[in-house]
């Protein structure tokens, strides 16, 4: 794992505000779901050394997560939601000199600007002035500042936001490229769970000051082994009255839709239903396992009523 923790609690003065924190992370992209002060910000604090845990202890590649050792930060990257562009600056002059914030030589920050700016779409718009750069660009130049050092471990706050539909899809393939063919751990925090969905494979969730969830995406979305998804075409009263005379257990009815769930037992499978149902003339559109969303995971563990911000 590139990132470990246990046993992290953070406290600013008498408010506890991370407890008893665990949490494992491979090198892939990591969605982070939580409502507002569930402990998502302090924590990113905390692995960046901003703050000092009261106990707990943790690693990030060779460095103890705690120290003073700031050499961590060389191999971080982050993207915040806000603008932190200077004013007066092309987005040559802007990433090289983050690129030299964060300890490269000048000709190499340089020639690694003039790198990325063409690997996030601003390669022929990279001598412009940052003051007419669209919403969009401002996006992606903030995506090349996070990434121009080639950092481990980069966190993304709110990366598609302000961008239409075309600019949030290339975003995201984008992120997604960058996990995938650069081999490095991203940390996703969006309040879009589409965008989490679309573009990372674990997911985190906290709330409450603690993690409530996390693994592998594909894992906790896998539903029920014995639970179905049916739609029929018509008639979607009679198709429950017949399946639960048949000693079939309908669990769920979508309320504008004839969309039910079916959850079968051990002795009953998939084609025995779908013969009763044809054998009263009943059309079925669609019958297949039932899996999560997960917006539907995420409000499994978060405490109703939460808003899933940032």
């Amino acid at each position: 794992m590139l990132l470990t923790i246990r046993n992290l609690s953070v406290s600013y003065g008498a408010n506890r505000v991370l407890d008893q924190i665990n949490l494992e992370l491979p090198n892939c992209a990591v969605g982070l779901l939580g409502p507002n002060g569930a402990g998502k910000s302090t924590l990113i604090k905390a692995i960046l050394g901003l703050l000092r845990p009261d106990s707990g202890e943790g690693r990030f590649l060779d460095f103890q997560i705690g120290s003073d050792d700031k050499r961590i930060r060389q191999y971080v990257g982050y993207m915040p939601e806000s603008d932190c562009l200077i004013p007066g600056f092309n987005a040559i002059q802007y990433v090289s000199y983050c690129a030299q914030l964060n300890g490269m030589e000048y000709r190499e920050a340089f020639k690694r600007a003039h790198k990325v700016l063409y690997l996030v779409g601003l390669g022929e718009a990279r001598y412009r002035k940052l003051d007419t750069y669209s919403t969009g660009m401002k996006q992606r130049l903030k995506l090349a500042q996070a990434i121009v050092h080639d950092p481990y471990l980069l966190f993304l706050d709110e990366p598609t936001n302000g961008l239409d539909p075309d600019g949030r899809e290339e975003m995201l393939d984008l992120i997604r490229q960058i996990a995938e063919i650069e081999d490095r751990c991203i940390i996703l925090s969006s309040h879009l769970m589409r965008d989490v969905e679309r573009c990372t494979e674990y997911l985190v969730i906290m709330d409450q000051q603690q993690i409530k969830c996390q693994g592998y995406i594909r894992e906790l979305c896998a539903g029920q082994r014995n639970r179905y998804r049916l739609r029929v075409h018509q008639r979607p009263g009679e198709a429950i009255e017949v399946l639960t005379r048949n000693q079939f257990q309908v669990e769920y009815q979508h309320p504008r839709e004839p969309v039910f769930e079916v959850l079968l037992t051990e002795d009953q499978n998939p084609r025995e239903l779908f013969a009763l149902l044809i054998s009263v003339g009943i059309q079925i559109r669609q019958l297949i396992p039932r899996h999560f969303t997960v917006e539907e995971v995420y409000r499994k563990h978060v405490s109703i009523g939460g808003e899933n911000g940032t």
